[in-house]
C-alpha cells in the first residue's frame, strides 16, 4: 500500500531537493575547497561521502515519508541520522581544517567546550528523550519546518556527541569504553518505553486527523490524497510498530557502539 501512495506523489514530495542540494554542496566543498593534509587518503574521502549519502537517505529520501507512516521506520531514520552518519563524517573529515582551527586559540577553546564529553553526552540524550515525549513528538510532526529544525539540532548535537568517541585526543581507550557503555545503557530505557507501552504513544500514528496533517506537511501546497488512502495507511497495530522500533533501536545502537569500540582494538592488536 505504501508503494501505491508513493507512486501517487510528485517526485519532489518524496525526494527533498533542498536536502539534496545541501549534501551536494557539502560534497563539492569537501572535495574541491577544503585543503588536503599529508595523511589524507582516498578512503577517508569515500567514508565522508558515504556519511553524506546516509544523511540524505535519512531525511531527503522516501524514508522520510515512510517514517511518518510507520514508527519503526522513524527509528531506522534516527539510527541512520544520529548513530551511523555522524561517525562516518567525523572519520572522513579533513584533519588539515582542524589544524587550522587549533592554530587560533579562541576557536580551539570554543571547540574544546562544545565537544566536552560530559556536555555532549548530556545534551544529546536530553534532546533525544525530549522529542519522544508524546506531546512534543506530536507537536513537532505537525509542522514540516519545526520538524526539520529539531532534526537538524539533533544531528548537530549527534556530531558533537560522536567526536569524543572518534577523536584520538579526547578520551583514552578506557574512557571511550565507559562513554560508549554508558550510551548503550541510557538508550535502553527509551527502547523499554517504546516496547512496554500497551497503547499507541503518538496520535500522529493512530488518530486519522493528526495522521493526515502530519503526512500532508511533507506535501506541496494544496496537494492531498483521497481520505480512503489515509485510512488504509494507518498501522493496524501501532503498538506492534512501537515494539518493532524498540528492537531496531536496541539492536542498532549495540551493534554500532560495539563496532566503534571493537574495530580500533582489533587494528591495535593486528599492528603489534
Amino acid at each position: 500500500m505504501i508503494d501505491i501512495i508513493l507512486s501517487e506523489l510528485h517526485f519532489s514530495s518524496i525526494w527533498n531537493g533542498g536536502i539534496f542540494l545541501f549534501t551536494l554542496f557539502g560534497a563539492i566543498i569537501y572535495l574541491f575547497m577544503l585543503p588536503n593534509g599529508k595523511n589524507h587518503t582516498i578512503w577517508k574521502s569515500i567514508v565522508f561521502l558515504v556519511g553524506l549519502a546516509i544523511t540524505f537517505l535519512a531525511i531527503g529520501s522516501p524514508l522520510n515519508i515512510v517514517a511518518r507512516i510507520q514508527f519503526s521506520r522513524h527509528i531506522l531514520q534516527l539510527i541512520l541520522l544520529l548513530l551511523l552518519a555522524p561517525p562516518l563524517l567525523i572519520i572522513g573529515f579533513k584533519t588539515e581544517v582542524l589544524k587550522n582551527v587549533a592554530s587560533k586559540p579562541f576557536l580551539q577553546k570554543m571547540c574544546d567546550l562544545l565537544t566536552r564529553p560530559s556536555l555532549t553526552f548530556t545534551l544529546f540524550f536530553i534532546l533525544l528523550y525530549a522529542v519522544h515525549m508524546p506531546f512534543l513528538f506530536d507537536a513537532v510532526r505537525m509542522d514540516i519546518y519545526t520538524n526539520y529544525f529539531y532534526m537538524l539540532g539533533l544531528f548537530i548535537v549527534a556530531l558533537l556527541f560522536w567526536i569524543p568517541l572518534i577523536s584520538e585526543k579526547k578520551l583514552n581507550i578506557k574512557q571511550k569504553t565507559i562513554y560508549a557503555g554508558a550510551s548503550m545503557v541510557v538508550f535502553i530505557p527509551l527502547s523499554i518505553f517504546f516496547y512496554v507501552a500497551k497503547t499507541s504513544l503518538y496520535t500522529v500514528y493512530s488518530d486519522l486527523s493528526y495522521f493526515i496533517q502530519s503526512l500532508e506537511a511533507c506535501f506541496p501546497a494544496n496537494k492531498s490524497l483521497p481520505p480512503e488512502y489515509y485510512e488504509m495507511l494507518i498501522p493496524s497495530s501501532p503498538v506492534h510498530e512501537q515494539q518493532l522500533g524498540a528492537m531496531f533501536l536496541l539492536i542498532g545502537q549495540i551493534v554500532i557502539f560495539g563496532l566503534t569500540l571493537g574495530i580500533p582494538l582489533i587494528r591495535k592488536r593486528i599492528s603489534r
